[in-house]
């Protein structure tokens, strides 16, 4: 695995941070997490190459670093990160290459003794354990989601449980195990549960969660991990898309503008990290590629349920399209 001077696309985005937006070292360490002494050699090494002159040049492996920033800038995110789809032979090559830009993401800002969630879904799970060798970062991965008794799907698990022990061992961390119902008929139940000790030992580490990882799911995909994963019926599925629905993280549906309002009473009987809880955790990453879930993110941007987005630019020209329809400029 290429290291973080070498990344070309980080180089990049640093030079761009400190030469053209004006960002102090400190800042720059804040908005990527890395240190004060990474950003001096990525400023170097921006010089070396020639990347800084007396503009700043985006080198050719980054195509969309200008596309980047004024997203970033649009939807304050933390950070974006555009894949190309130029010259992929096939589609599993092109998910090798996003898998490969998110370990990368991962690897330079996860740091030893954080808490990571981690959220469930096939995108996790695959990117859990995608061939790509990282450093050790001693940190420790925690379900964010239930799930006990969902469906297994042939020989994946798309349980939480299962991708933070993923994730555990590919970074060679740790990892809590979450054992709880993904979703209750009875709130009360669930509220119940929750006083329980082994349910309060894992619930009581959401406040201190450095990052969240987490799929968006569309409900314009061809099927959905919800109900192949029998979280919930086809008619209930098709009952939330009339409703309004255009995705879901973490099993809980919103809207195209990321309101719950429609699914309250679904969302509520979730157990899941609380809406109120998430949007403190600093860094809350999003891995979704395809044009599919262009409304999904975009939604889950506007509700503000993630501030780091790794996709693809079919996904990216998607969600243009659709703004440029509502007359939104980038």
């Amino acid at each position: 695995m290429k290291k973080i001077v070498d990344d070309p696309r980080l180089i990049y985005k640093c030079c761009y941070l400190y030469y053209k937006d004006g960002f102090s070292q400190v800042e720059i360490c804040d908005q990527l997490g890395i240190s004060r002494a990474t950003v001096s050699r990525l400023l170097k090494a921006g010089r070396e190459r020639n990347i800084v002159r007396i503009e700043l040049d985006n080198p050719d492996s980054v195509m969309y670093g200008e596309l980047e920033r004024k997203l970033e800038a649009v939807f304050d995110l933390k950070e974006i990160v555009i894949v190309d789809e130029l010259e992929i032979g096939n589609r599993y090559e092109h998910l090798q290459k996003v898998y490969e830009e998110a370990i990368s993401y991962f690897a330079r800002t996860f740091q030893d003794q954080e808490y990571i969630g981690v959220s469930m879904g096939h995108t996790l799970y695959d990117l859990a354990n995608v061939n790509i060798s990282v450093e050790s970062v001693d940190c420790t991965f925690v379900p964010v989601v239930g799930g006990v008794g969902i469906k297994q799907l042939g020989t994946q698990n798309y349980h939480s449980n299962e991708i933070a022990s993923s994730f555990a061992k590919k970074f060679g961390g740790s990892a809590v195990q979450f054992f709880a119902p993904a979703i209750f008929r009875n709130i009360d139940v669930m509220d119940g549960l929750k006083k329980e000790k082994p349910v309060e030992e894992v619930t009581s580490l959401f406040p201190l969660l450095h990052a969240v990882i987490m799929g968006v799911g569309s409900t314009e995909a061809s099927h959905s991990t919800l109900v192949d994963s029998g979280y919930i019926t086809p008619e209930q599925y098709a009952h939330y898309k009339e409703l309004g629905a255009v995705g879901d993280v973490m099993l809980r549906f919103f809207d195209e503008n990321g309101n719950e309002g429609p699914f309250k009473e679904f969302n509520d009987r979730v157990m899941a990290i609380s809406e109120e809880c998430l949007a403190q955790v600093d860094t809350r990453i999003a891995i979704a590629v395809g044009e599919e879930k262009a409304k999904a993110i975009l939604g889950a941007l506007r509700g503000k349920r993630i501030n780091v987005l790794i996709t693809d630019i079919s996904c990216v020209n998607k969600m243009l399209s659709i703004m440029e329809e509502e007359k939104i400029n980038v």
